[in-house]
């Protein structure tokens, strides 16, 4: 009786063994087609729908058969990354593209740099990069510019170019400003070489042989018949670009700083006298913050001419006392100007 139950057992587990795994095979074929059907609907609708769980796994072949899932790039997250994500970038204008070009980056801000690449993988050269300094900046336009285009529009300004970055998400939008305004915010302020020679010599009025040696050993702070190549004092890139424009031609603050320089040589040689410095004083009018550049270029000037009793140098004094009565400066220029004066 036991031998018979024994080889009863004995098929049944037989039976397991051979004819379930057939049975197996044709389940993980109807599942397969199932799948298909399952796929196909999730490709019309655009859905992903996830696998359910306790779902018998078929082999390695026949799951690659079955679905094959696409292989996404996945963003290379850094410690030093603040933010990162795609936006929309127009590219400089060439003279084989005359319109405008637009192209999707992936932008990342770091704490000194603002970059952009390729695609997501951060382990390859940037194709652009800017270096924050505190004298960046970053405006933004009006809701027109949405209402026309259906996209938010940012400008950011570096040193030697400027990127504008396009989204159609208003909370991208405001997240990106503010975090490249925050990043700005936390850097030194700048300083020129004028600007730090200039708080020498107030902290030392009172030491008139230092003074000296300062105004000897620095070229800057003295008469120069060579052209200015940078301003004086330290200006914001791209600060009010776009409102000079509109306003008698202007252009940049750094340009008309250099302008109003040349103006001054110009000036001196006694061609067009009055007319220079008309435009001069109309210029110190029109562009508040270009004023106390003005008296700086001014005080650099007369201070140790070469030819001090010479017509040219009477100019400069002459306009230095219109522009006092017309625009003083600022407080922090005010005493170096009644130091040069005395």
């Amino acid at each position: 009786m036991c031998c018979l139950l024994c080889c009863r057992r004995g098929f049944r587990l037989l039976g397991r063994d051979d004819g379930d795994a057939d049975k197996g095979e044709e389940l993980l074929e109807v599942q397969g087609e199932q799948v298909r059907a399952a796929s196909s609907e999730q490709s019309v609708m655009g859905v992903e729908i996830p696998e359910e769980q306790g779902r018998p796994q078929a082999p390695e072949e026949r799951r690659n058969l079955i679905s094959q899932k696409v292989k996404r790039e996945r963003p290379v997250v850094e410690e030093n990354v603040i933010i990162q994500g795609w936006l929309y970038l127009e590219l400089p204008h060439h003279h084989r593209w005359p319109w405008r070009r637009v192209c999707r980056r992936w932008f990342v801000l770091r704490a000194d740099s603002l970059d952009y690449y390729r695609s997501t993988m951060l382990d390859t050269r940037p194709l652009g990069s800017m270096v924050l300094t505190s004298l960046c900046s970053v405006q933004t336009a009006d809701g027109s510019w949405f209402t026309g285009t259906g996209y938010w529009k940012l400008t950011v300004y570096g040193r030697r170019h400027h990127y504008q970055l396009y989204t159609g998400r208003l909370s991208d939008f405001m997240r990106w400003t503010q975090a490249i305004q925050a990043a700005i915010d936390c850097k030194a302020p700048t300083e020129t070489p004028t600007l730090v020679l200039i708080r020498d010599i107030q902290e030392n009025v009172s030491n008139a042989e230092l003074v000296e040696q300062i105004y000897k050993r620095n070229g800057i702070l003295r008469h120069s018949q060579q052209p200015l190549y940078a301003p004086l004092l330290p200006f914001p890139y791209g600060a009010a670009s776009h409102c000079l424009k509109s306003r008698r031609g202007y252009t940049t603050l750094q340009d008309e700083a250099l302008k109003v320089f040349n103006a001054l040589q110009q000036l001196e040689t006694g061609r067009d006298a009055v007319a220079l410095m008309q435009g001069i004083l109309q210029t110190g009018l029109d562009l508040q913050p270009l004023r106390d550049e003005m008296f700086c270029q001014l005080i650099k000037q007369t201070n140790s001419p070469p030819h001090p009793a010479n017509a040219g140098n009477l100019r400069n004094w002459q306009l230095l006392t219109c522009m006092v009565i017309t625009f003083s400066p600022s407080t922090t220029i005010l005493p170096y100007l009644s130091f040069h004066v005395r």
